[in-house]
């Protein structure tokens, strides 16, 4: 649920004219959540000894929360050209 009201946000802002480093916002959220479920899988990796597998996972949520909250801010800007305010 926070990830779809984060990235509802991020569009809303988008259409409402926000700067663009608001999708840092978005990303931060969304990696944030995506973080704190990877930190429950962390003791386990490493007693395994693939503790760099959680880190490449961790560096692949970064980049899928910042191309999620980009695409929102994009669908944003598109929706604010399809509909202009006034």
């Amino acid at each position: 649920m926070l990830a779809f009201t984060s990235i509802l946000l991020t569009a809303l802002a988008a259409f409402a004219g926000a700067p663009i480093w608001v999708t840092l916002f978005g990303a931060g959220v969304l990696f944030s959540s995506s973080l704190r479920e990877q930190r429950r899988f962390a003791a386990r990796f490493t007693n395994l000894g693939v503790s760099h597998v959680l880190t490449m996972a961790q560096w692949q949520s970064a980049g899928h929360a910042l191309l999620a909250s980009g695409a929102a801010f994009g669908l944003g800007i598109l929706v604010r050209f399809a509909y202009p305010m006034g």
